[in-house]
């Protein structure tokens, strides 16, 4: 039994000892979309659970708007819950670590199944848990579980050994952690690896009972993660990305060109994508643009490819669907770069972005055939010419680019339709690329020789090798900084606890309002990874961190709601008017932040600086939540629309139905709650009026006035009112999870399921092993 588990512990110690910087010391993973979306997002969701509340709601982005229904952060997977139980930066730095190791242990338990030695299914994990796709997913920690995952969904479609009943229960379990997750492509991915596999491997006779099995994990599955999905479903619906649809341009927008499958044999031939730094990259047109892809290499290690191209004719169990997979796996992630440019403004028939996330199904295959390759090789080793020729031609290229960077550079550029500006740039890149490339071919290379020269040693110092190639290539992608350099609050922000301690107000980023800062740019060259940038600039979603809000902010995942996206693009328009100070003042935005060469928005002014940011603060701007004194009533969307640029300092347009402009004498408003899943008022109104609640409108939330139904109403197009009667009221503002008198019965009816297939199992034996 300790044998049996040995390589899985130590395959823990591995990942924990890649890591153990994160792991062991107050430095947290950063870069890319970690701080300006994710980690804001994950926030929102550990206080969440940490105050004993589901994360229905997120009131510091966009005005307010709901979050446990987002896709992108799977707020009912159940690792969140728990990791709420230390604190945040901590929470951030197990999470990816954990998913790894059990990436890793769920290919080696995989590749022990399909009769791999222990040798081969570590050289299959390490493979695997260190690929450059993998690494690359700390950035994406929505996408981190369905990694993790993928192979052990296969594994559990993959024994022969236990009943149809149990093996119904484990695939619907592991299924429903992935739907839970909420990865649309990561569920995808899983559904049709477990497809594949049956097609692929299983017998003939039984493929229709194995996907009829399937289907049933999959309905399972589904009943488990029921309000998940119902939520989903219910919210998808009222947002700007189902409204108004996407074009085939941003839904294909990372996808993976055929140059970049040089990637599978050199790690960064286009320059340091691993940076954090565009100006370290070239080859713009196969990025689209950009200065890298979703993911920052392909690159598994050499001996991934080899094993791949070893194994292509044999038919040990495991290798067809590992070649079919890879196969698959690339033609959903190429074909869609290939499409005409003139399609891209035909409309995507799915909003949903960026095939590249596929590529995780081409690791795994990849993955699966090195672990099966290696027993192949260490019982019969390889001639390694090929291998040597192959590391002596990257090692020529290399030299080529370095002693003729320019000439080299400019072939490439060439090739890949990229203007000749960045000749010497893609020389030198080129030079680096290649050679890293080629020392780890002649490091694959002496683990092979190693296999044929040293009967007894061999196999370890091959192992050893094999292992230190995609750790020595992809570890760098992960790029971590100091817990103050991430979440330390800034002087802005420290102001605004002073200023506003209830937070009560909203702050303006002018990014996109004015023309763009110099010295942004400027400052934006000596900041790797744009720590600084997402902190200072008050446009992405970093301000949630400090629990501060935004109202215009960037909409990152197009999940805002389609009437804060109707208001964004009025306020651009306001902001170009010198009397629109009444527009941002009623939205609660007291406070703008801008660069010093830029200039306000109509109705602020400077109170203070920092010396490279002006701290701005509106001439008359009230709170988020208040009750009227003066408001406008329409009929509907259109004519409050219409009548926003029309309105006088502090007023509300409200969809009552009705029309006309109506006034009340000041009340009191006592804030007795005030949380994300819950506001409780108490209010005293000398005349009839209304409550203003900075908060997205939307259907699935519960208004009490004194303790009786009430009715929200439109405000201000993209927020939230309710009438108030004269006299004293308490009420009471509950978030609620969509369709949840429906999707709770999900997880019960799958617990009562559960139930019967554990019962049924123990009444049958399992099926002998032919």
């Amino acid at each position: 039994m300790i044998r049996r588990a040995l390589p899985g512990v130590l395959l823990v110690l591995l990942i924990g000892a890649v890591y153990s910087d994160p792991l062991f010391f107050r430095r947290n993973f950063a870069g890319r979309d970690l701080l300006a979306y994710n980690l804001p997002m994950e926030k929102a969701v550990h206080d969440a659970y940490g105050r004993g509340r589901l994360p229905v709601w997120m009131p510091e982005i966009s005005g307010g708007r709901p979050l446990l229904p987002n896709p992108n952060i799977g707020a009912l997977y159940p690792v969140r819950p728990l990791l709420a139980l230390v604190p945040f930066p901590l929470a951030m730095r197990i999470f990816p670590v954990l998913h790894w190791a059990l990436a890793g242990l769920g290919v080696l338990i995989l590749l022990s199944r399909l009769g791999a030695s222990r040798s081969g299914a570590w050289v299959g994990a390490v493979t695997y848990a260190f690929s450059g796709v993998a690494v690359s997913d700390v950035f994406f920690p929505h996408m981190l579980p369905g990694l993790a995952l993928l192979p052990w969904i296969v594994w559990a479609i993959a024994r022969p050994c236990i009943s149809a009943t149990r093996k119904l229960f484990l695939l619907s379990v592991l299924l429903a952690l992935d739907m839970l997750a909420a990865d649309v492509f990561s569920i995808a991915t899983a559904i049709a690896c477990g497809g594949l596999w049956i097609l692929c491997e299983s017998e003939p006779a039984r493929r229709a009972r194995e996907l009829l099995l399937l289907a049933g994990a999959v309905l399972l599955a589904a009943f488990a993660a029921a309000p998940q999905i119902v939520a989903t479903a219910l919210w998808i619906p009222e947002t700007g990305r189902a409204i108004i649809g996407m074009k085939l341009q941003e839904s294909l927008l990372y996808s993976i060109s055929p140059f970049r499958l040089l990637e599978l044999v050199v790690p960064y031939p286009f320059g340091g994508t691993f940076e954090l730094d565009v100006r370290q990259t070239f080859a713009r047109a196969i990025f689209r643009q950009k200065g890298e892809g979703l993911f920052a290499t392909l690159y598994m290690g050499a001996f991934a490819l080899i094993g791949a191209l070893a194994l292509r004719k044999k038919r040990a169990r495991g290798v067809r669907f590992g070649r079919v997979l890879a196969l698959a796996a690339l033609a959903v992630c190429v074909i869609p770069i290939l499409l005409p440019n003139r399609w891209g403004n035909i409309a995507s028939p799915l909003a949903l972005r960026n095939p590249e996330k596929f590529a995780v199904g081409l690791v795994l295959a990849l993955a699966l055939l090195a672990g099966l390759a290696f027993d192949d090789f260490r019982r019969a080793p390889p001639r390694t010419r090929g291998l040597l020729l192959a590391a002596a031609a990257l090692c020529l290229l290399a030299g080529a680019a370095w002693l003729r960077p320019g000439r080299v550079g400019g072939i490439a550029l060439q090739a890949l339709g990229d203007p000749p500006g960045q000749a010497l740039l893609a020389g030198q890149q080129l030079a680096f690329g290649f050679a890293e490339g080629g020392l780890f071919w002649v490091v694959t290379l002496l683990a092979l020789e190693a296999l044929r020269v040293l009967p007894r040693a061999g196999p370890a110092v091959c192992l050893t090798l094999l292992t230190l190639v995609p750790i020595a290539a992809n570890r760098r992608i992960a790029r971590i900084f100091s817990e103050e350099a991430i979440f330390g609050r800034t002087p802005f922000v420290r102001f605004l606890d002073r200023m506003d301690p209830h937070g009560a107000y909203r702050t303006m980023g002018v990014f996109g309002y004015r023309a763009p800062s110099l010295l942004e740019q400027t400052h934006g060259a000596n900041d790797p990874g744009f720590l600084e940038f997402s902190r200072r600039s008050w446009s992405q979603y970093t301000s949630a961190l400090w629990r501060r809000g935004m109202v215009f902010n960037v909409d990152f995942d197009s999940g805002d709601l389609s009437r804060l996206q109707s208001l964004r693009r009025l306020s651009m328009a306001a902001a170009g008017f010198r009397d629109s100070q009444p527009f941002f003042g009623a939205l609660a935005l007291r406070w703008e932040i801008r660069f010093r060469d830029q200039e306000p928005l109509p109705g602020y002014h400077r109170v203070r600086t920092d010396g490279l940011m002006i701290w701005d603060e509106h001439e008359n701007a009230y709170p988020d939540i208040r009750l009227l004194t003066s408001w406008r009533e329409e009929e509907g969307a259109l004519s409050a629309l219409k009548a926003l640029p029309t309105l006088a300092a502090g007023q509300i347009v409200i969809e009552s139905g009705a029309t006309g402009l109506r006034t009340a004498r000041p009340g009191r408003l006592r804030i007795l709650e005030k949380n994300p899943e819950r506001l409780r008022i108490e209010a005293e109104a000398p005349d009839p009026t209304w409550l203003f609640v900075l908060r997205g409108y939307w259907s699935y939330r519960a208004v009490l006035l004194d303790g009786r139904p009430a009715e929200a109403s439109p405000a201000q197009l993209a927020f939230s009112a309710v009438r108030v009667p004269a006299g004293r009221h308490t009420i009471e503002w509950l978030e609620l999870v969509p369709g949840a008198s429906v999707s709770r019965w999900g997880p019960v009816l799958f617990v009562l399921a559960a139930a019967f297939l554990l019962r049924s199992s123990r009444m049958k034996p399992p099926p002998r092993r032919a």
